[in-house]
C-alpha cells in the first residue's frame, strides 16, 4: 500500500491557500457570506494562513437548513473560511485516494458521476444477459441513513493507513470532529459527516472503498458498482445475488458500523426495468423516474416564474432550461422534452 507522507507544509502555503480559495469562489461570489468575507479578504486570507501554520485552526460552528429533492434532508453548511479549507484538504485527499477506488464507483469523481452510472448498469446487464437473451437479474441495496452514521473514529483509522504525516492527519480529525449528527451520543463515539461539505463527498467515498474492495476482491462478484451510498450488482444468478446479502450486511457491520436499510434491499429482472439513479433502466432503452419528471417540472416552472417576476436572469432561465435538457438526453425522452418544450411556452405566456 502506497503511503503519503510530508503533505502539511505543501498544502499550507499562501500560494496554495489562495489557489484553493479562488476555487472556492467559483459560482459563489453574489453570496452574502462570500461578499462579506471579500470585504476583508486578504487579512481573512492571512490569518488563517497564520492559524494552520500554527496549528491553532478550529473549525466553526454549522448552519443548517433543510432541502426536498426529492426526499427531505438537513443540509448542514460551514463557514467561509472552513469551505476554503475544504478545498486545500479534498484537493489533496482527491490526489491520494482517487486512484485507489474501484473503476465502477461513480459519486463525486471525475469523469464519472449520475448519467456514466447508469449507463454503466445498463451495460452490465446487457453483458449479463447475453443481449437479452436469458434472465438477468439486479439487486439494488442501500446504507441507512448513511451520512449520519459514519463512524467518525473508524473514518480517522481508515485515513491514517495511507496518511502518515501526523499534522494533516490532526486537521483531518479536526474536521470530522466538528460535527456529529447525534447531540445526545458520549462525545467519544461520535457518528455523521455533514451533508453539504466538500470534504464529505471525499470522506464517503473513501469510507466505502472498504465495501468496495470486499466485494471486489473478497466476494469476487463480477458486476458490481456503487454510487454514494447506492449500491447494485448484476446476475443471470437469482439465488447468487441473495446469498450475498448477509455477508455484505455483517460486513458493513463490524467493518463500518453501518447498516442496510431493510426496504431497499430490492432484486428485480433487468428485463422489467430497474429504478436506478432517478431512471428506470431497461435493456434497450432508459426513462426518467416519474417523480424524477414531476420534480423536473416543478423546478422549472418556478424558475420562470422568477423570470417573470424579474427575480432572475433570461441567462439563468435558459442554464437551468439546458441543464434539464442534459439530463433528459440521457434516456429516451423525445416525446418529454418536446412536452417540456411546449409547457415552457404556455408558462412564458400564461
Amino acid at each position: 500500500m502506497k503511503v503519503s507522507h510530508n503533505i502539511y507544509h505543501k498544502l499550507t502555503t499562501k500560494e496554495n491557500i489562495f489557489r484553493c480559495y479562488k476555487e472556492f469562489l467559483s459560482g459563489k461570489k453574489n453570496k452574502q457570506d462570500v461578499i462579506n468575507f471579500n470585504k476583508q479578504k486578504l487579512e481573512n486570507l492571512e490569518k488563517l494562513y497564520e492559524e494552520l501554520i500554527s496549528k491553532t485552526y478550529l473549525p466553526g460552528k454549522y448552519s443548517q437548513f433543510v432541502v426536498h429533492d426529492p426526499k427531505t434532508r438537513i443540509i448542514h453548511k460551514a463557514c467561509v473560511v472552513d469551505r476554503i479549507v475544504h478545498h486545500i484538504v479534498s484537493n489533496v485527499l482527491e490526489e491520494i485516494y482517487d486512484k485507489t477506488f474501484t473503476y465502477h464507483s461513480y459519486a463525486c469523481r471525475k469523469d464519472k458521476g449520475t448519467h456514466r452510472g447508469v449507463l454503466a448498469l445498463q451495460k452490465m446487464g446487457i453483458r449479463e444477459s447475453r443481449n437479452n437473451t436469458r434472465t438477468c437479474w439486479v439487486l439494488k441495496c442501500d446504507i441507512s441513513k448513511f451520512f449520519a452514521s459514519v463512524n467518525q473514529e473508524m473514518l480517522i483509522e481508515i485515513l491514517s493507513r495511507r496518511i502518515k504525516d501526523q499534522e494533516f492527519l490532526e486537521l483531518l480529525e479536526k474536521i470530522i470532529n466538528s460535527f456529529y449528527s447525534d447531540k445526545t451520543i458520549d462525545i467519544s463515539n461520535k457518528k455523521g459527516i455533514p451533508i453539504g461539505n466538500l470534504t464529505s463527498q471525499l470522506f464517503s467515498n473513501i469510507y466505502l472503498n472498504e465495501l468496495d474492495q470486499f466485494v471486489k476482491n473478497d466476494l469476487k462478484v463480477k458486476f458490481y458498482l456503487r454510487y454514494a451510498d447506492d449500491f447494485a450488482f448484476v446476475s443471470s444468478d437469482r439465488e447468487y445475488l441473495l446469498d450475498l446479502v448477509e455477508p455484505i450486511q455483517v460486513f458493513l457491520k463490524e467493518k463500518l458500523d453501518l447498516e442496510l436499510h431493510p426496504r431497499k434491499i430490492i432484486l428485480r429482472k433487468f428485463s422489467s426495468g430497474v429504478d436506478f439513479l432517478g431512471y428506470i433502466i431497461f435493456p434497450k432503452y432508459m426513462l426518467p423516474r416519474t417523480k424524477t419528471k414531476r420534480r423536473l417540472f416543478r423546478k422549472i416552472r418556478e424558475k420562470v416564474r422568477k423570470f417573470k417576476n424579474e427575480e432572475t436572469t433570461e441567462e439563468s432561465l435558459n442554464q437551468t432550461i439546458q441543464s434539464y435538457y442534459g439530463f433528459l438526453v440521457h434516456a429516451n425522452t423525445y416525446k418529454l422534452k418536446k412536452e417540456l418544450q411546449n409547457l415552457i411556452m404556455f408558462w412564458l405566456t400564461e
